[in-house]
């Protein structure tokens, strides 16, 4: 059997690319105004083409920032390695983490970051504070930050898709679904509300009075936040990951969106179901009052025109 270490190394080696995976939200809608992953490279890899973003590899520096930054975790590609000993997170200088991944190795049990110089680079300590102000919304103690050489262990350097993979549990069952040369990072790890299912990052707001039911943020919604029935148009921003896509695409601007930290909660809007005064259709509605179909209204509209 190849040990765990040699097997790791040889995966390191391997080719492979960074991609952009069909569920971008740019992919889903030419109105989606995304750009988080461009906004994120440092090296301006990553472009429009034909409204869709594409990775120039001769630009890329394998940062994998696009991959941690993509709200909807459709970039796939490798991320830096990371050193972990004794259950700490050393400071590498040269590849620092972002936000949303430090909260994720916060809830895998690594709560403790090492600093082995006299003095920590700016950068970091920004990252840090940033993590800590949101770990404090959502009720959780704060990263603890050393300044000490840390002693030798028998754990190994850990990359992040070793972390994520559990590489000793896992290791076969990766090995079938796989092909060679094309491993993956497992992106869809990077989705915070996984681990931290009792809060939201975002709100979401509906303004009724310009809503007109048209399900089209319902459709393209890939977590399920917004469901529209024949009672109630409901809304989770539990697993709400700040995509906009909802927001991009509403024709009345009926949906906004804005980053907070607050307990998961549903927020249900009542639906009525009325008779147009007009063609005498029934209609469903989140106006009591309105007795126009939408219809109606916008043919009376036109007709104004």
């Amino acid at each position: 059997m190849i040990p765990m270490k040699l097997f790791s190394n040889w995966l390191e080696s391997l080719d492979y690319k960074y991609a952009i995976l069909p569920h971008c939200s740019r992919y889903q809608s030419p109105r989606s105004t995304c750009r988080e992953c461009m906004d994120s490279c440092p090296t301006e890899a990553i472009s429009l083409v034909d409204g869709k973003p594409v990775i120039h590899e001769d630009s890329c520096i394998e940062c994998g920032y696009c991959v941690a930054s993509c709200p909807v975790q459709a970039v796939e590609g490798f991320l830096p390695k990371r050193t972990i000993k004794n259950k700490t997170f050393i400071m590498d200088e040269g590849s620092i983490p972002t936000v949303k991944e430090l909260l994720i190795y916060y809830k895998e049990g690594i709560t403790t970051i090492v600093c082995e110089k006299l003095h920590m680079n700016p950068t970091w300590e920004e990252t840090i504070n940033k993590a800590n102000q949101v770990l404090e919304k959502l009720g959780e103690p704060p990263f603890q930050v050393n300044f000490e050489q840390v002693g030798p262990s028998n754990e190994a350097k850990l990359s992040r898709r070793e972390l994520f993979f559990k590489w000793e549990k896992d290791l076969e069952k990766i090995g079938k679904n796989m092909a060679p040369a094309k491993w993956r990072f497992n992106h869809e790890r990077l989705d915070l509300s996984k681990y931290y299912p009792d809060h939201q990052f975002v709100n979401i707001s509906l303004d009724t009075d310009k809503c007109t039911l048209c399900k089209a943020c319902q459709i393209l919604c890939k977590k399920n936040s917004l469901e529209i029935s024949e009672s109630h148009f409901s809304i989770s921003a539990g697993q709400c990951s700040n995509c906009s896509l909802c927001q991009d695409i509403c024709p009345e601007g009926a949906i906004s969106i804005k980053q907070m930290i607050s307990p998961a909660s549903t927020v249900d809007h009542q639906i009525y179901t009325n008779v147009c005064s007009s063609c005498g259709e029934t209609f469903g509605t989140l106006r009591e009052e309105q007795r126009q179909c939408f219809f109606c209204m916008k043919k009376d509209e036109y007709a104004l025109v």
